[in-house]
């Protein structure tokens, strides 16, 4: 079994703040679109997704206070399928920036695998990223396989480096079918 959902991971993965920012829909049937323009670019979230920014935003407050750090992890959009952590169905995408000077002891290939296992919530990943070339723009690829309580959740990490930011999306799936179906949004991101 084990062995079924590591292939699944890897087809998937084959196949697949002071930043000005906002999520809006246009009427009267096109999809919500988030577009920051410090950054530069635009991204359409998956159907489905309700907007947790403000609640991501004020855990990493918390996280951050109760450290004694002054870790400087951005949330710019946070979203999630629904509020049952353990529900099948459940997903979430969230988008964050790190200051890429803050590593600058790092070349840029470990400065994103660094920021990548920061959103896995590990010290490291195994393994080496893939690099993929979306929208013009490199970014590395992490798929890795999480369990929390009896949940055994997914998760593809698409990071980068952007106007002096580490870029990440990422894509939290309790099953194969909904991850899949979270990573397949990143073909809507469009950098300007």
């Amino acid at each position: 079994m084990a062995s079924k959902h590591s292939f699944f991971w890897f087809v998937l993965l084959i196949g697949s703040g002071s930043a000005v920012a906002q999520l809006r829909t246009t009427p009267p049937f096109s999809k919500p679109e988030y577009s920051n323009e410090s950054l530069a670019f635009r991204y359409t979230p998956p159907d489905g997704m309700h907007d947790t920014t403000e609640r991501s935003k004020l855990e990493i407050q918390e996280q951050t206070k109760s450290s004694g750090t002054t870790l400087a992890v951005s949330a710019l959009l946070a979203m999630s399928s629904g509020p049952d952590n353990d529900a099948t169905d459940l997903g979430s995408v969230t988008i964050e920036t790190y200051p890429r000077e803050r590593l600058s002891n790092l070349d840029d290939i470990n400065a994103e695998g660094k920021m990548s296992a920061w959103m896995a919530g590990t010290s490291s990943l195994p393994g080496k990223p893939r690099s993929v070339v979306l929208g013009g723009q490199n970014f590395v690829v992490f798929v890795v396989g999480k369990q929390e309580g009896s949940t055994r959740k997914g998760i593809v990490i698409w990071t980068t480096i952007r106007k002096d930011k580490l870029l990440s999306f990422v894509f939290t799936g309790n099953s194969p079918e909904q991850l899949m179906k979270l990573a397949e949004s990143m073909k809507s991101i469009q950098f300007f």
